[in-house]
């Protein structure tokens, strides 16, 4: 696979493009490091290629998410357990949005009070 750098991509984009219609994909790099993947689409095939490319970001984060909950030894609960977990974090969030309006409103209030 081709390897171009952000700074060649930048000097002569035209170069690049011809690169990647030779080989169809290339890696771009930052200081030496992979920072994203060009791939050669066009007309036809641009629709296919970007649902692939939303499938493949899906399954990576779904991999992450399965893999954090290994690491947090989450793994093994029951349905049971991982409701009352979604119940107890909308239960938070909506008491922190509460909060936060509140303090909102006592703001307001006490600008009002002192004009």
């Amino acid at each position: 696979m081709e390897f171009i750098t952000v700074r060649e991509l930048s000097k002569s984009p035209k170069n690049t493009l011809t690169k990647l219609s030779k080989n169809g994909k290339a890696v771009l790099t930052n200081n030496g490091k992979p920072q994203a993947i060009i791939i050669k689409i066009n007309g036809e095939n641009f629709e296919q290629t970007l649902s692939l490319l939303q499938k493949l970001e899906f399954m990576q984060n779904l991999t992450e998410m399965r893999l954090t909950s290994i690491k947090n030894e989450n793994a093994g609960m029951s349905l049971e357990e991982i409701n009352e977990e979604i119940y107890a974090a909308r239960k938070e969030k909506k008491s922190s949005k509460t909060s936060a309006k509140n303090k909102r409103q006592r703001i307001i209030v006490s600008q009002i009070s002192k004009k």
